[in-house]
C-alpha cells in the first residue's frame, strides 16, 4: 500500500500542540495517511523534543518520547506573534481539514487563533481544543499535565493506592495517551459530521474530563449515593481471588477470578490444594469472602513456593483469570503483543530496535502507513510555504526576519 491509498490520504492536519495529549491525536491520524503539519515555536520547538535529557523520562541520547507521539509529521517553525508569521498560518487554515492545539484559551486569544477566530477563514475546519480541566471556571488557563489534571485531580491517584499505601505518580504521559483517543474519536466524529452537513465544528476536551471517565465506574456510585469503596490492602482483601501475590523469584502475579463458582475447582488444582475445598470456610462463596484474610494469607504462602513462570503455566492451563505483573522490559518481548504488531518499525530510528509503540486500533482493508521518524525543527518550513504559493525569495526573507526557522 502506498501512503496515497490510506485511509486519511488527502486529510490536512495542523498541529499547534506540545508535550503528548495532542501530539498523541497527530499521531494516530498519520497513521492512517493523514498530512500532518507541526506547527512549532522557533527555538527550542516542541519541550518534549528534549525531554528525553531529564527525569522522569529515562535517559538517553535519542528523542524517543518525542519520536513516539511525533512519527511520520513535517515540522514548521513558525512565529505566530509577527503578521507574516500569522499570514502563512492562515494560508494553511484556509487548505487544513482539522487543527489540533493544546494551547491555553487565553492564549488563542491572544494570538487571535480560537475557533471563532478561524471559522471566518475555513468554515469547514475541524478544530480540536485540548485543556488540562476545561474552557470554563477558575482552571481553565491554568496548565495541567496529566499527572495533575488526570490521576491526581480526578480521584484516580487516590484510588489506585493500596490501603496504608501513599499516592504513586503514575509513568510519564500515562493519561495523555488514553486522552489522545477521545480527541481522535471527536476529530473524526466532527469529520464525519460534515460529511453530513458541510460544516465544520470545533471538539473539545481535557485531561480532567478523560481521568473522570476512566474512574467512571467508581465515581458513579460516588455520584448514586454509595459509601467510598475501601482501599485494597493485600493482606485483608475483600477476596483472596482478587488481589495480587509475590512468587519465589521476587514477582507478582495478579488475579482477578471473577467467576468464583466456575473456576474454584480449577484453581485449587492450580495450585495442588483440593484440601481447602474441605475447609468449611471455603466451601463456598459466601464464606470465602467472610474468610478472605484467611484464604489470602494461605495463597500468599503458596505463591511464595514456586517461580512466576510455573506458576504462568500452571494458572494458564487451568484457565484461571491471571497477569504477571509485566515489567517494561517483559512487555517488549511478550508474544501477544508481538503477534498483534502492538509495536512498529520506524524507517531512521537506528537506537535499540528501532520501533515505536502502535497505534492501538486498526481498521480491516486500511493498513496504516509505514512509520518514519518524525522531523528536525522546522526541516520542513521552506517546502511547505512553497506549497503555499511563496516565492524563493520571500522564503529566504522569512528565514532572515526568524518568521520561519529551520534546524534541519
Amino acid at each position: 500500500m502506498t501512503d496515497t491509498d490510506a485511509l486519511l490520504s488527502g486529510i490536512k492536519v495542523l498541529e499547534i500542540a506540545t508535550f503528548v495529549f495532542g501530539p498523541g491525536c497527530g499521531a494516530i491520524l498519520s497513521d492512517f495517511g493523514a498530512n500532518v503539519i507541526k506547527v512549532e515555536s522557533p527555538g527550542l520547538g516542541d519541550p518534549l523534543r528534549h525531554s528525553h535529557k531529564s527525569p522522569p523520562f529515562m535517559k538517553l541520547d535519542f528523542a524517543y518520547p518525542w519520536q513516539q507521539d511525533n512519527r511520520n509529521k513535517r515540522s514548521l517553525a513558525l512565529d505566530l506573534k509577527t503578521d507574516e508569521g500569522r499570514e502563512v498560518l492562515l494560508k494553511l487554515v484556509r487548505e487544513a481539514d482539522v487543527l489540533i492545539t493544546n494551547f491555553p484559551p487565553h492564549v488563542l486569544e491572544r494570538l487571535k487563533i480560537r475557533y471563532e477566530d478561524l471559522f471566518p477563514e475555513n468554515d469547514q475546519l475541524i478544530y480540536g481544543q485540548i485543556t488540562g480541566y476545561g474552557e470554563k471556571g477558575d482552571d481553565a488557563n491554568t496548565p495541567g499535565f496529566d499527572g495533575n489534571a488526570y490521576w491526581a485531580r480526578t480521584g484516580l491517584m487516590d484510588a489506585v493506592r493500596t490501603r496504608f499505601g501513599e499516592p504513586a505518580m503514575p509513568a510519564p504521559a500515562m493519561g495523555d495517551h488514553p486522552s489522545a483517543m477521545t480527541m481522535y474519536a471527536g476529530i473524526m466524529t466532527g469529520l464525519f459530521k460534515r460529511e453530513r452537513t458541510g460544516q465544520g465544528s470545533k471538539i473539545s476536551t481535557s485531561l480532567m474530563a478523560n481521568g473522570l471517565w476512566a474512574a467512571a465506574s467508581g465515581l458513579s456510585g460516588i455520584l448514586a449515593g454509595t459509601k467510598p469503596y475501601r482501599r485494597l490492602d493485600p493482606a485483608s482483601p475483600g477476596s483472596a481471588l482478587v488481589n495480587y501475590y509475590g512468587t519465589a523469584d521476587e514477582r507478582w502475579l495478579s488475579l482477578i477470578v471473577i467467576q468464583d463458582e466456575k473456576l474454584w475447582p480449577g484453581f485449587l488444582k492450580a495450585v495442588e490444594r483440593p484440601d481447602l475445598n474441605d475447609d468449611p470456610r471455603f466451601a463456598n462463596v459466601a464464606g470465602r469472602f467472610k474468610h478472605a484474610k484467611e484464604l489470602g494469607a494461605i495463597l500468599s504462602d503458596i505463591f511464595k513456593t514456586r517461580n512466576c513462570d510455573e506458576w504462568r503455566e500452571r494458572l494458564r492451563d487451568n484457565k484461571i483469570t491471571f497477569s504477571v505483573v509485566a515489567t517494561f522490559e517483559d512487555v517488549i518481548d511478550d508474544a501477544q503483543a508481538l503477534d498483534n504488531d502492538m509495536f512498529i518499525d520506524v524507517e531512521g530510528h537506528n537506537f535499540g530496535r528501532g520501533q515505536a509503540v502502535n497505534s492501538p486500533f486498526w481498521v480491516s482493508g486500511s493498513d496504516k502507513v509505514s512509520a518514519h521518524l518524525g522531523s528536525e525543527l522546522g526541516a520542513d518550513g521552506p517546502a511547505i510555504l512553497k506549497e503555499l504559493g511563496y516565492s524563493e525569495s520571500q522564503i529566504a526573507a522569512f528565514t532572515e526576519q526568524g518568521v520561519i526557522e529551520s534546524q534541519g
